[in-house]
């Protein structure tokens, strides 16, 4: 049984301009003008017929067109609101065909520039019928893109008219850089204020517990301390310290002339990639974390807490860059003049000359910690010696590591061959997430009933 052509949830119909039709073929036109001058100058029943003919066909074309201009409409809707690079964009189409005529093609012209993401397609819909599929593709590059405006085109059987609807709303999507969990990288320490860590206290459980407190039914069991609640006769939770290690800044070297590579295999990318990844670790320890990104348009994020903190970074991230002018000893000399003592920075960089050094001692004699992550220049075909560097950076007293390209991430096309997950409801009613096995670029059909 065919569905109604009822719009229903969780899809919205968005506000649309007035269907326009338009004369598509102008030689059947030319045509009918021709067969009614022949009618009037010589006047027979071949005209006459002819004429009969086209005009009817005109006519009856034109109501087709003009049926689907007011019972025809679509509607999108974004599936996953939050993406990064390697996760699978997805959106669900709708389109309602309210008319006595059947939609024989309905052509999807959509203006989106997301990269390689494409949802121009042409469906068919019947009578008063709904049809409703998925356009999904890879992400394959962060940044900041839209989705639409867009537009739905249609015409006759004979192809002499079109109606085209316009929808000229489009929706921003933040594509963030991907997360790595496995990074040869440790986090630094710092040194935070014991006094200061005295009088403050975490709402999540660190490696310190200062003392106890009462019981709230919103805490987990396993923060209960049984001996103080045995003693006691009522229960006791652990009351925790914050993290006695100090802030961490994260210094991401956007200066243009230092960077080598294009697109995933950049330099650019592989900084962007380990700060995204040091970030997400360093939060999922509680640790402040702070974000100093010297692009053309210098970022400065104060370092904070918790996942709002996460998600700051990440769309900073997105945003950025390497289209900078300034250096990276200007921009550890800017740094060394917003950050707090105790402080560490973690410093990313492709710069392959040691004219920088001065300004990590000086943020050392400020008190804050220098370690520094150099990217290989060689393995990204570029000139320089980045163990040298390294050395040089050692000799200082500070802690350096080395990256080489693809040492860290995973390509787009491996994450393909593992396939997705899907997020599926079972008849208990639990959400459970199963593999999804899908290629780059997919296209799902779903029930119209």
């Amino acid at each position: 049984m065919a569905a109604t052509a009822d719009p229903e949830a969780p899809f919205l119909t968005p506000a649309a301009s007035k269907a326009t039709i338009r004369l598509r073929l102008r030689l059947p036109f030319l045509w009918l003008l021709f067969l009614l001058l022949g009618a009037i100058l010589l006047p027979d029943k071949v005209w006459n017929t002819l004429l009969v003919g086209f005009g009817g066909l005109f006519i009856v074309a034109y109501f087709w067109v003009w049926q689907l201009s007011r019972g025809l409409h679509a509607s999108r809707r974004l599936r996953f609101g939050w993406v990064a690079v390697g996760d699978r964009l997805g959106e669900e189409f709708m389109i309602i065909n309210n008319a006595e005529v059947p939609a024989l093609w309905v052509e999807i012209v959509d203006e989106s520039n997301v990269p390689g993401y494409r949802a121009a397609v042409v469906r068919s819909v019947g009578t008063r019928n709904v049809d409703r599929w998925r356009e999904s593709a890879i992400c394959l590059r962060r940044g900041q893109f839209q989705l639409g405006p867009w537009a739905i085109r249609s015409s006759d059987p004979f192809g002499i008219f079109t109606i085209t609807r316009r929808y000229p709303q489009s929706q921003e999507i933040i594509i963030h850089p991907p997360i790595h969990g496995r990074l040869p990288v440790p986090l630094p320490l710092g040194e935070s204020s014991g006094r200061v860590r005295a009088r403050q206290r975490s709402w999540q459980a660190t490696v310190n517990a200062a003392s106890v407190r009462d019981y709230n039914p919103q805490d987990p069991l396993r923060w209960i301390h049984w001996p103080t609640s045995a003693r006691r006769g009522q229960l006791f939770v652990r009351q925790f310290d914050l993290d006695a290690a100090g802030d961490i800044w994260i210094l991401i070297d956007l200066h243009a002339e230092v960077q080598l590579g294009r697109e995933a295999q950049s330099t650019e990318e592989h900084i962007v990639l380990l700060a995204a990844s040091l970030s997400a670790r360093a939060i999922r320890q509680n640790r402040a974390v702070g974000l100093a990104a010297y692009g053309l348009n210098p970022y400065i994020l104060p370092p904070g807490r918790g996942q709002g903190q996460q998600w700051k970074i990440l769309r900073a991230l997105a945003l950025v860059n390497a289209d900078g002018q300034t250096t990276l000893g200007a921009a550890m000399h800017d740094l060394s003049r917003v950050a707090q003592k105790g402080a560490a920075a973690i410093i990313i960089t492709s710069d392959g000359t040691t004219d920088w050094l001065p300004e990590l001692v000086t943020l050392a004699k400020q008190g804050i910690q220098g370690h520094v992550i150099l990217l290989d220049r060689p393995s990204f075909d570029g000139q320089g010696n980045t163990g040298r560097v390294r050395d040089a950076v050692r000799q200082l007293g500070f802690t350096a590591s080395i990256i080489r390209r693809g040492e860290v991430g995973q390509p787009v096309e491996e994450q393909e061959r593992r396939g997705f997950w899907e997020f599926k409801v079972t008849g208990m009613g639990k959400v459970i997430a199963v593999a999804s096995p899908e290629s780059k670029t997919g296209r799902e059909k779903l029930s119209s009933g």
